[in-house]
């Protein structure tokens, strides 16, 4: 029985931090490398989570002789009207990736990392003590 949520611990463990990890790299190379472009709002969305924030579809150009680009940003404190110019930073490898720049100011923007971590670490510490006290 111990053996088996040791396991469990551990693959949950594992999961957890290869499905959180993608959203944590982009998000970091978007403060890194990211660059700054005005946008207009397209298009209010909702949240993706009851409580989360406002999602906005917008457009930008990177250069003037190409098209522009779509991507959706999220923000907490001032929606912009449907055509309304927003800041945003988008990542100049994939520019259809973009963030709201107040979004990006926010204390918790970047941080999934240290969430992940933390996470792993108690279900490996569990796994670990389920396995121990199982022999």
């Amino acid at each position: 029985m111990l053996l088996g949520l040791g396991i469990f611990f551990a693959v949950t463990g594992a999961l957890t931090a290869l499905l959180a990890s993608p959203r944590s790299r982009r998000e970091r190379r978007l403060r890194k490398h990211g660059r700054l472009a005005t946008a207009i709002c397209r298009e209010h969305l909702n949240p993706a989570e009851p409580e989360g924030p406002m999602r906005i579809r917008c457009g930008f150009r990177v250069e003037p002789h190409r098209g522009e680009y779509r991507a959706v940003v999220r923000t907490r404190e001032s929606i912009p009207q449907v055509g309304a110019e927003l800041r945003i930073v988008y990542d100049p490898q994939d520019p259809a990736y973009a963030e709201n720049l107040d979004y990006m100011t926010t204390p918790s923007f970047g941080r999934g990392d240290l969430i992940v971590v933390a996470l792993w670490v108690v279900m490996y510490l569990m796994a670990a003590s389920c396995v121990a006290t199982a022999d």
